[in-house]
């Protein structure tokens, strides 16, 4: 909890105008047929509610649910900046969740919340649709593989939504599946640069060196002592 909370302060937030990806989610929900008009969902690892909030303007109740206290601290202040009212939030992670009604829409966004077939089975419980979006096993980026090998390590994409598919396919359950691409450019000074990467080095349990970190680094400054970082990834949508 205490990475995502280090997290909060630079972690991406709800935008009125949503980016090119973002809309190509709802896009896709909408071609699927999902309407949240006037319905409950539960937002599973909510974050600072980059799709909660989009989602809560159309929802009747949305209940959000994040193990960062500091995430979720961002995400009611967006929400009273929108004045959205229908939003209850609750500090707990999936695993000491108890879901106690039934919803009509269950989201789990870019979160790794969701682990292993016990979580799925949990989240399948918990609404009558469901909608997820992970990583599927690619996330490229010019400046993550240089600092893993410099501590000796590799790094491996996250691929949460193969995982879920094993198990739908396992269980023979139906799902509609949507591939995305995204290519991510991210401009930061060299202090946000180190923080950066010390918290994706962090959280994959990587001790970092600050000092390699700043000279890998450096090396990389344009001339405005700015660090861009490129990003390819691939994401899968899937909703049962």
């Amino acid at each position: 909890m205490s990475q995502w909370d280090k997290k909060a302060k630079n972690y991406s937030r709800y935008s009125e105008d949503k980016n090119s990806f973002d809309k190509k989610i709802f896009k896709a929900l909408e071609s699927l047929h999902v309407k949240l008009t006037n319905k409950t969902l539960l937002d599973i690892g909510c974050g600072t509610g980059v799709y909660t909030l989009q989602a809560a303007k159309q929802c009747l109740h949305v209940k959000a649910i994040d193990s960062s206290k500091e995430m979720l601290e961002v995400l009611k202040q967006d929400a009273k900046t929108l004045n959205l009212t229908n939003i209850e939030t609750l500090h707990v992670s999936w695993d000491e969740f108890t879901c106690k009604e039934s919803y009509d829409y269950a989201l789990c966004t870019m979160s790794p919340a969701l682990r292993d077939e016990k979580d799925f089975i949990k989240m399948d419980n918990c609404a009558t649709t469901k909608i997820y979006l992970g990583w599927a096993g690619k996330r490229d980026s010019n400046i993550l593989d240089l600092l893993f090998k410099a501590h000796g390590q590799i790094y491996t994409a996250p691929n949460g939504s193969k995982k879920l598919q094993n198990w739908l396919d396992k269980n023979k359950r139906f799902y509609h599946l949507i591939p995305f691409e995204e290519t991510k450019i991210s401009k930061r000074d060299l202090k946000k640069s180190i923080e950066n990467f010390q918290w994706h080095l962090e959280i994959r349990g990587i001790v970092p060196n600050i000092n390699k970190i700043e000279e890998i680094l450096k090396k990389l400054c344009d001339e405005n002592d700015n660090i861009t970082e490129t990003t390819e990834s691939y994401f899968n949508l899937i909703i049962w």
